[in-house]
């Protein structure tokens, strides 16, 4: 049986992460809960697919969340979220990588359909063949590896 795909909501208000997370168990998704960003980067460590976070929270920010989500699980799909947004905010999200970003309040429909096309793209990078980086290319030359 193939293990539940693992929701990480990052938000320092309770009443959405309790919100978020019944809407999204009730779709079969293991959700995990953090009050802040900090949080949110201990519990990512630990693995998770998908992440939502609110853009301002206590500790470190939503965008940091993304920078080191980007740079520590790049294949792991960022949601970024807020009831602060504004274009600038937006246009630095997509640049740093943010797969979507919503303004608060928003539908419970469109919050499931955008994490449900977000698991989509986090299995089919998990099943996607691995390209070989050129340092891991030298190292099989030079140890006469061969395979992929």
């Amino acid at each position: 049986m193939p293990e539940p795909v693992r929701i990480l909501v990052a938000d320092d208000e309770p009443n959405l992460r309790r919100v978020l997370g019944a809407i999204l168990s009730r779709d079969g998704y293991e959700v995990i809960n953090a009050s802040d960003g900090a949080e949110a980067i201990a519990l990512a460590d630990e693995g998770v697919d998908v992440v939502i976070t609110d853009l301002r929270m206590p500790k470190l920010d939503g965008m940091e969340v993304l920078r080191r989500m980007v740079a520590d699980h790049p294949d792991v799909p960022v949601i970024m979220i807020t009831a602060h947004g504004s274009v600038d905010s937006a246009v630095e999200a997509v640049k740093l990588g943010a797969f979507d970003y919503l303004e608060k309040p928003f539908e419970q429909e469109h919050i499931r359909q955008i994490v449900a096309k977000a698991v989509r793209q986090s299995e089919a990078q998990r099943r996607a063949p691995r390209t070989l980086s050129a340092e891991d290319v030298s190292t099989r030359r030079r140890f006469g590896i061969v395979g992929g």
